[in-house]
């Protein structure tokens, strides 16, 4: 449970005041494939779980966990294409346990297979900022489906 509260610390810092209501808040188990932000590979210590948030605003998020770090992968957009939601990046979000959280304008997309087939579904993201790093997440659920942490 604690990631989920230092996921929610993070996102209370990161948005502005007119903050968005989150409206659905899942977590999915899994396996962490890969976690590398702007080169440094954080994999090792990357957590077998996710958290996906979406917003009254339409904004979707990501949450990636390793060790102290949460990186957010967060947009607005997307489209379903095969059956895959394909959701546009614009900012990736790093918090550190007792640091702020930086917020990085970058481009790219997240893909997310349905995780409510009743088998393993893919979720990745990558997004590149204009000072040239790049942000990649790559994750495979266990096939069982989402918990809604929102849930009554």
């Amino acid at each position: 449970m604690r990631p989920i509260l230092f996921a929610l610390a993070a996102l209370t810092l990161a948005l502005p005041a007119q903050a968005a209501e989150p409206t659905n808040m899942m977590n999915v188990d899994g396996t962490c494939e890969s976690l590398v932000i702007d080169g440094i590979d954080l994999t090792d210590e990357c957590q077998d779980k996710v958290l996906q948030m979406i917003y009254d605003i339409g904004r979707v998020g990501l949450y990636a966990f390793s060790g102290e770090t949460v990186v957010t992968f967060s947009g607005t957009s997307d489209a379903v294409i095969d059956n895959v939601i394909h959701q546009d990046l614009d900012k990736v979000l790093i918090s550190t346990s007792g640091s702020d959280t930086t917020t990085i304008a970058a481009r790219g997309t997240c893909s997310f297979e349905n995780p409510y087939d009743d088998k393993p579904a893919q979720f990745t993201c990558s997004a590149r900022a204009k000072s040239g790093a790049t942000y990649e997440f790559s994750f495979l659920s266990d096939g069982n489906a989402p918990v809604d942490v929102m849930a009554d």
